[in-house]
């Protein structure tokens, strides 16, 4: 998958889950908001790290 490609499902995924939670909440749904923090930080270092992979290949 090329780098724009993974942005743009990332983003989207991203925003869709955000969204979801957001109406769990909204519907009385208890949220633990350290394990969301969590998950979402290991999830952008993820897409950080995916993404520096991707561009040393262009330059090896």
């Amino acid at each position: 998958m090329d780098p724009f490609t993974f942005g743009i499902v990332a983003v989207g995924a991203t925003g869709a889950s955000l969204i979801g939670i957001s109406l769990l909440d909204g519907a009385g749904f208890q949220i633990n908001d350290t394990a969301l923090l969590l998950f979402m930080e290991i999830a952008k270092y993820g897409g950080i790290l995916f993404l520096l992979r991707e561009l040393s290949k262009l330059f090896l």
